[in-house]
């Protein structure tokens, strides 16, 4: 029964309420393993690396030949850009099952983080097909469909994930990051509010409409520019402009190119500060003169 609760709770985004849920469970049983790892990975959910290490150390002090635990350890090993710990937990999981699909993903994920591309696909090829409609492993498949700027591939992969009844949380998630890629930044922000109405306890999913919302304020425009074109373009603009013009013997028109470039790249970095600042002076306001109603 808390398990389902934990479950239902974790959804919704709502990590206090399993927190608690968890915290009775160990109070009436010290030893539950799986309990300690449900804390751990509530806290890799949140980021929190360090309390999520112990909780599922704990775990394996319980059971040492628990899969789940190994490969939550592997997890966040792999946050912290600790390759060669994060490969012997996930390959310790895999000697306990060596069909542990997620955790196939998972390794395959570092493989190709790790330039060991060719295997890293190979496994996860062979993930899929165990499990072709497993999440994490549409995920991944997203992911390098994304790095590889096949958006209708990407777009397949999400399509994928709906008929298979996969979690409206990562279906979300997935489309978020497809609009934010395409430079649909209108779209992506209305994707995140319907996120937010169907998940309004999840603090990650308020952080990203806000992030989003101020995208799409009429300040940042520069910043959506930057977006839709990849930095090393605007390198290249940048330079090849400035460096033809000098040649050119065009001082005059590469200073102004520079003065161009220089401001714009200022406006990326000043413009959000602004917004936010603004925000926050809007906040001030309604206190100092709404105080009954705000």
């Amino acid at each position: 029964m808390w398990r389902e609760l934990v479950l239902h709770y974790l959804e919704s985004g709502n990590y206090k309420k399993a927190r608690e849920v968890i915290q009775n469970i160990l109070q009436e049983d010290p030893f539950n393993a799986e309990a300690y790892i449900q804390l751990s990975a509530i806290e890799l959910k949140s980021n929190n690396l360090k309390k999520a290490e112990d909780y599922v150390k704990e775990a394996l002090k319980i059971d040492s030949n628990n899969k789940v635990a190994w490969a939550i350890l592997g997890q966040i090993y792999h946050h912290r850009k600790d390759y060669s710990q994060a490969e012997r937990c996930y390959l310790q999981a895999l000697k306990i099952d060596n069909v542990y699909v997620e955790v196939l993903a998972s390794y395959s994920e570092l493989l190709i983080e790790t330039g060991f591309i060719e295997k890293g696909l190979e496994i996860l090829q062979y993930a899929k097909s165990l499990e072709p409609t497993n999440d994490l492993i549409l995920e991944n498949e997203f992911f390098i469909n994304l790095y590889n700027r096949n958006f209708e591939k990407a777009n397949k992969t999400i399509k994928k994930m709906f008929t298979s009844l996969g979690k409206i949380s990562s279906i979300y998630k997935l489309l978020i990051l497809l609009e934010v890629s395409r430079g649909n930044f209108k779209k992506a922000y209305n994707y995140a509010k319907l996120a937010w109405q169907e998940y309004p306890n999840n603090q990650d999913m308020l952080m990203v409409l806000e992030y989003l919302k101020m995208l799409n304020s009429p300040l940042l425009c520069f910043n959506r520019l930057f977006y839709k074109l990849p930095y090393e373009l605007f390198y290249i603009l940048f330079l090849g402009g400035f460096l033809l013009l000098s040649l050119m013997k065009m001082y005059i028109l590469a200073a102004i190119w520079a003065i161009a470039f220089g401001f714009i790249y200022m406006m990326v970095l000043v413009m959000p500060i602004i917004y936010k600042f603004g925000k926050i002076t809007k906040k001030a306001f309604l206190r100092l003169f709404c105080k009954g109603k705000y």
